[in-house]
């Protein structure tokens, strides 16, 4: 919402403030999909089953036009090309990009508007930006063929999870526990949610989740109905959490995640609380990549009608598969602000081979960290997130975590703690990292009342303060 609709929100009733949401949604809709969005859907339903050189032809397809749409219309493209002696017709193909330098966020900041596609008038564009999780907010543009085709992608992560994401008494009554502000942070009592009527949608509070309030949080669920539950992973694993340790469940026909990582510990303790499998998917805000998890669950498909994706090395050179790097994408849609070989903060890697459920869409390994969230160890050693996850698996009494590396060899570990937790519980913890990240390592357990979450209600578990080592 823009501020001056915020300010006229936060003036009103619950029950009008429902209805702005809803209302405004019913506009959203419109934006996203309208227009080309059966077309995309319609190809991302059949194209799932292509077989690879079939999705190599229409990703080259596709390429030449961005490439030669970029060249003739976006200026900054335009100079790249002639200072490097290049023809659009010399990159055709995805082996073609390395001709290419990587686009980095401060080339973005540097020349915004001369990567703007003159075709499109400034004002018929859309302006995204991303969170700034990592404390520097960017701002891209986007014509309505790649909103279309991002909600197409979405569409079919939800179908593949055997949901229904359609507005009417068609669609699935979804739980939504995201990062946007739809309660007051000043509130003290329930409702912490409100509805989205036209998408069918409850609206949880992500910033009000205290143990006092969380039975009201279920409560509300059961009397809504909720079939499907979506959201952060770490608000996911709160609700989770707290269902486990009443030994409770709440049956539901799945789980999607996405935006944070998700770990094994998250995943196992939210399938076991909400009887279903969790479908995680992957996407950025600068609308490159995007990526879904099928029935197999054996990794995420590239979505590869959506955009090309490269892994490459601290030099920028690509990888074999199965090697992990960062990751970089390649728009395939969005002609007002086309990036091209745009590097995430992203590390992954491709997985070689094919998945059981048939599908011709690449896999992806899980993104297992940002690359600011890995350690980086003096001797050299990089040990990413999910190895941290073990020593804090046996631990009930621990009910929320946050790991901080200040230095190589100091680890902070921010606790909130059960009435449970013990003194063994905090020697257990000390001598599993320190077997994980050296003796040397100096390890230091910080109790908190409560672990800070962005503005968007984002939260990172792994925080390092030190320069990377990759």
């Amino acid at each position: 919402m823009n501020p001056y609709l915020a300010s006229v929100y936060n003036a009103c009733p619950v029950f009008v403030q429902n209805a702005i949401l809803t209302g405004y949604s019913a506009i959203l809709d419109r934006e996203r999909y309208g227009g080309r969005f059966g077309e995309y859907a319609a190809l991302m339903e059949k194209s799932q089953w292509y077989r690879r050189a079939e999705i190599a032809a229409y990703q080259e397809e596709r390429l030449k036009e961005v490439i030669r749409h970029a060249y003739d219309t976006v200026p900054y493209y335009r100079r790249l090309f002639d200072d490097r002696g290049l023809k659009p017709s010399d990159v055709k193909t995805k082996a073609d990009l390395v001709k290419l330098p990587l686009l980095t966020k401060d080339d973005i900041r540097k020349n915004f508007k001369e990567l703007l596609s003159s075709r499109f008038a400034l004002g018929k564009l859309k302006y995204g930006h991303t969170s700034g999780t990592t404390g520097s907010p960017l701002e891209v543009g986007y014509d309505v063929s790649i909103i279309h085709a991002t909600y197409a992608a979405l569409d079919r992560q939800y179908r593949w999870a055997g949901c229904r994401l359609e507005h009417g008494e068609g669609g699935d009554r979804i739980a939504v526990a995201r990062g946007n502000v739809i309660v007051q942070l000043s509130s003290r009592k329930p409702p912490f949610w409100r509805y989205n009527r036209y998408h069918n949608q409850l609206l949880l509070s992500s910033f009000h989740m205290s143990r006092e309030n969380l039975p009201h949080y279920l409560q509300e669920m059961k009397a809504y109905g909720a079939q499907v539950l979506d959201g952060y992973p770490s608000t996911l694993y709160v609700l989770a959490k707290h269902l486990k340790n009443n030994n409770s469940h709440f049956p539901l026909k799945a789980v999607i995640s996405s935006s944070e990582t998700l770990y094994d510990f998250q995943r196992e303790t939210i399938e076991q609380s909400f009887q279903c499998r969790v479908y995680d998917y992957y996407a950025v805000a600068e609308r490159v990549v995007f990526a879904t998890e099928c029935e197999a669950h054996a990794g995420h498909h590239l979505a590869m009608e959506y955009g090309i994706s490269e892994i490459v090395d601290k030099e920028s050179n690509p990888v074999p598969d199965g090697t992990p790097g960062r990751l970089v994408g390649t728009t395939l849609h969005n002609l007002g602000m086309p990036l091209i070989r745009y590097v995430t903060n992203d590390m992954t890697a491709i997985r070689p081979g094919d998945c059981p459920c048939g599908r011709g869409l690449q896999l992806m390994d899980d993104v297992t960290t940002k690359a600011e969230d890995t350690l980086t160890l003096k001797d050299g050693r990089l040990i990413p997130p999910s190895v941290l996850t073990h020593p804090f698996k046996p631990l009930n009494s621990i009910e929320e975590s946050q790991i901080i590396q200040k230095d190589y060899d100091v680890i902070v570990v921010k606790i909130v703690r059960r009435q449970d937790y013990t003194d063994g519980d905090t020697q257990h913890l000390v001598r599993e990292l320190k077997s994980r990240v050296g003796e040397d390592a100096r390890i230091e357990i910080e109790f908190v009342e409560k672990l800070p979450r962005t503005a968007a209600g984002k939260f990172r578990w792994v925080v390092s303060e030190v320069p990377l080592g990759i």
